[in-house]
C-alpha cells in the first residue's frame, strides 16, 4: 500500500509586483531545499566578517526559515536574500 500526501499552495495573490534582480547586497539562490545551507554559510561568513557574531545564530536562523519556505512555495527558479545592517538592526 502507497501513502499519498496531499500538497495545497498558498493561493497566488492578485498583486502585480516587480521583478526583483540580486544587488550587491544580496544573494541570489535557486528556489531548491540545499539553498538554505548555502544561506546559512553565507550569512554565517558575512556576520563574521563584519564582527556581528552576537547576532548571527539568530540572523542565520531566521534566513534558513525563510530561504526553506521560499524555496517551498515559490513558483519562481530562484530566490533572493538580502542582508543589511544599519543603526544596529539587521534586516533579512
Amino acid at each position: 500500500m502507497s501513502a499519498t500526501t496531499a500538497v495545497a499552495l498558498c493561493p497566488v495573490s492578485s498583486d502585480v509586483l516587480p521583478a526583483t534582480k540580486p544587488t550587491p547586497d544580496s544573494l541570489a539562490l535557486l528556489a531548491a531545499p540545499a539553498s538554505a545551507t548555502m544561506a546559512r554559510a553565507a550569512t554565517r561568513a558575512v556576520l563574521h566578517l563584519h564582527g556581528l557574531g552576537d547576532v548571527t545564530e539568530a540572523a542565520v536562523q531566521t534566513v534558513s526559515e525563510l530561504v526553506a519556505c521560499a524555496s517551498r512555495f515559490s513558483a519562481a527558479d530562484d530566490i533572493y536574500v538580502s542582508l543589511r545592517h544599519r543603526n544596529g538592526t539587521i534586516r533579512v
